[in-house]
């Protein structure tokens, strides 16, 4: 006697013949519901920025990024390794570049 996977029960090593039986369900796709047209970008405007914002913009970017560094760098110095001279140094050159970075934004933004 055959089970429904074509297995003999009685130990024989012939499986004989069984219809194999698909046990996979069917699935529905639900973004079959969904309109799925994607938006198109707008174009870009044409024409480039003031060349003196320009550098204002990527010297405000360096001041911060050397100023997050190095504060963040001289606070885990001293925090992990009690570097207190080196670290310390850290933290003054990133407070001092952020004072900086700082005051070039507020002057810049007056003008």
């Amino acid at each position: 006697m055959f089970d429904k996977f074509g297995h003999d029960d009685e130990g024989s090593d012939d499986p004989g013949y069984a219809e194999e039986i698909d046990m996979a369900p069917e699935v529905r796709d639900p973004s079959d519901r969904f309109d799925t047209d994607l938006p198109s970008a707008p174009k870009p405007i044409d024409g480039d920025a003031d060349p003196e914002i320009q550098k204002e913009f990527w010297a405000q970017v360096i001041l911060f990024n050397i100023a997050l560094f190095t504060l963040s760098l001289g606070l885990m110095l001293v925090g992990f390794e009690q570097r207190w001279t080196f670290g310390g140094a850290l933290v003054a050159v990133g407070i001092i570049t952020f004072a900086r970075g700082y005051s070039r934004y507020r002057s810049f933004q007056k003008d």
